[in-house]
């Protein structure tokens, strides 16, 4: 009887045990709770994750890293078909609790499986069924059939970008493209006079071009009327025509002097800016902050244009309607800038359609 019980205290023991380290595997805290308990609970955390340490690291929104913390960094393995020629190799950053994904395009690895890091600060259940959504919202995948090959080319869903203007003064363009950036939307200019084009615009898209980072443009608009607009469109055309681009032509739609326009002035406006480029083949899109396009747009412009939204410190716009591009922040660092910059994420492969199309100076 003695021995028997001490198999069943120890038979017990290890179940108790056992479903401890399940529980603890399985049940995990989000970023805001761990940071709420050493800092200021209004303000936000995020993870980033480490290649050289192979783990994740946390950080507050204005980028003071709390060493104190470590995380497991799960993984989760894809095998590599022989007939894939490129692949997109996912990293997840989190902010403010919530899973943002971004990819990067490397050549086809050999045919041993990919680890891919996951973030595992929350339920692993919900953060794959978050990613899996995420990416089947965005990733497109073309086939091509050959006699004897079948290739598959998975397109990223997400493109890292900023946008400048003279504000930011010199730039290292060669640190820009070094630190991940693949895009950049330049402002070309502002209003109607010949003297308002950008300082620092031919100086910036030469050199970026140069260091091969995707271009685009905005003009920054002041006009009260549609003659006004037709101004401005025409002195965009003249200012940009001497470069192909291969992101497109915003009209950048957001100053106070405007905000007592109606929703039809406004939509009338930017219709005529953009109608005047689309006339001399040029990729248009329409730039305002999210409030501006729920209520001065109305549905002709929406649907007509493709939509670059701003809405900073927030996991997701507070815009109903399909965008392109989304700018998430004013306080952006990028290497190679020595001032505060605003980052942007594309969803469409700009450069594709463009060139495709024969658009922005492309035959």
């Amino acid at each position: 009887m003695i021995r028997f019980n001490k198999k069943i205290s120890i038979l017990i023991v290890s179940a108790i045990f056992f479903l401890i380290a399940v529980n603890m595997g399985n049940t995990y805290v989000s970023a805001e709770e761990i940071f709420a308990d050493k800092a200021d609970s209004s303000k936000s955390a995020y993870l980033e994750y480490d290649e050289k340490i192979g783990n994740f690291r946390l950080f507050t929104d204005e980028g003071s890293e709390m060493e104190e913390f470590t995380y497991d960094a799960g993984s989760e393995n894809t095998e590599a078909s022989d007939t894939v020629t490129t692949q997109a190799a996912v990293t997840t950053t989190v902010i403010t609790g919530v899973i943002r994904v971004t990819t990067s395009t490397t050549a086809k690895p050999t045919s041993p499986a990919k680890t891919v890091p996951e973030y595992t600060g929350r339920r692993r259940a919900d953060a794959l069924a978050e990613r899996s959504s995420y990416l089947n919202a965005y990733t497109t995948t073309t086939t091509t059939t050959t006699k004897a090959t079948t290739t598959t080319t998975v397109s990223k869903s997400v493109y890292k970008g900023i946008d400048v203007s003279r504000h930011q003064g010199n730039i290292d363009w060669n640190k820009v493209k070094a630190s991940g950036i693949e895009f950049v939307m330049i402002r070309a200019g502002y209003g109607m006079e010949s003297d308002q084009v950008d300082l620092k615009f031919h100086e910036n898209i030469k050199a970026a071009q140069a260091v091969g980072i995707d271009c685009g443009v905005y003009w920054y608009s002041y006009a009260l009327n549609t003659a006004e607009a037709l101004r401005e469109a025409k002195l965009c055309y003249n200012t940009i025509k001497g470069y192909k681009l291969t992101y497109p032509v915003a009209f950048d739609i957001e100053d106070p002097s405007q905000s007592h326009l109606t929703m039809t002035e406004i939509s009338n406006i930017t219709k005529t800016f953009c109608d005047y480029l689309e006339g001399q083949k040029y990729f248009v899109a329409v730039y305002s902050y999210a409030s501006m396009l729920n209520s001065k747009m109305n549905s002709s412009v929406l649907s007509r244009y493709d939509i670059w939204v701003a809405h900073t410190e927030v996991s997701k716009p507070n815009f109903s309607g399909k965008y392109g591009m989304w700018q998430y922040s004013w306080k952006g660092k990028v290497n190679g800038i020595s001032t505060d910059v605003d980052l942007d994420y594309s969803y469409k492969n700009y450069p594709e359609l463009i060139k495709k199309n024969k658009l922005n100076g492309f035959k």
